[in-house]
């Protein structure tokens, strides 16, 4: 029988060259410092960049780094995170980052001390970069999740969660691979069904390199088609 690790941490992989090769290290050494047995489920979503190439070498020099890469044509953020939860779903606990590595590493700690407790623990960032337009659509995902489905998560579409797996596989079995946000979705699910919800504020890291938020006509679309999908969510609970 398969021994898989107790912590799987899923992270969508597209373009950033710039920062996957210090996330891969820095987050190994939390995990490797708190004895963690963990693997990395890297979605590289059509990275057009050296993303992949840096990665590999990254991987290769650290002894006994358990890292695999599943390549796939860009289909968007919320397809590689749902392709990378099924996947993690083998693992008991399933922990959610983006790759741009711009959130604190520590505040990892107080969610893994306290997971015996939850099934849903969420870093809420206190600070938001991102245009106006941005900061209205998490405005807007968080007053639909709020309405609908309770108000228990600020940061609905955290890219920071540490979810159990078996109640995660619920809600996943509610979502459609076509969903834009999922994230939100699973926010939702969790709220609903009155889970066991841990959250803390969480700090942008302080050697973080400084991104800038695109918007284009693709992701206004995207932005609300996931609204529709949040509000008709409601009705598959």
């Amino acid at each position: 029988m398969t021994a898989y690790a107790e912590l799987a941490v899923v992270i969508p992989l597209f373009n950033e060259e710039k920062n996957i090769a210090s996330l891969i290290k820095d987050w190994n050494e939390v995990f490797t410092n708190r004895k963690i047995n963990y693997e990395f489920i890297i979605i590289n979503d059509g990275s057009t960049d050296n993303s992949l190439t840096l990665l590999e070498s990254t991987a290769s020099a650290i002894p006994g780094l358990k890292l695999t890469i599943h390549n796939q044509k860009n289909q968007g953020h919320g397809n590689a995170i749902l392709n990378g939860y099924k996947i993690a779903l083998r693992s008991e606990w399933i922990f959610q980052l983006d790759s741009d590595h711009q959130l604190d590493i520590n505040a990892f700690n107080t969610l893994w001390d306290n997971r015996n407790d939850y099934d849903f623990l969420v870093g809420e960032r206190k600070k938001k970069n991102g245009t106006f337009f941005r900061k209205f659509i998490s405005w807007s995902s968080a007053f639909l999740v709020h309405l609908f489905y309770g108000r228990r998560v600020n940061d609905v579409n955290s890219p920071y969660r540490l979810m159990r797996s078996a109640q995660l596989e619920k809600a996943l079995e509610k979502i459609s691979s076509q969903s834009f946000s999922p994230n939100v979705l699973i926010t939702a699910f969790f709220t609903y069904k009155k889970a066991r919800i841990f959250t803390l504020n969480l700090s942008q890291k302080n050697d973080r390199i400084e991104k800038k938020s695109k918007t284009n006509i693709n992701f206004f679309k995207g932005c609300i088609k996931s609204m529709f999908q949040t509000i008709f969510f409601r009705l598959k609970l």
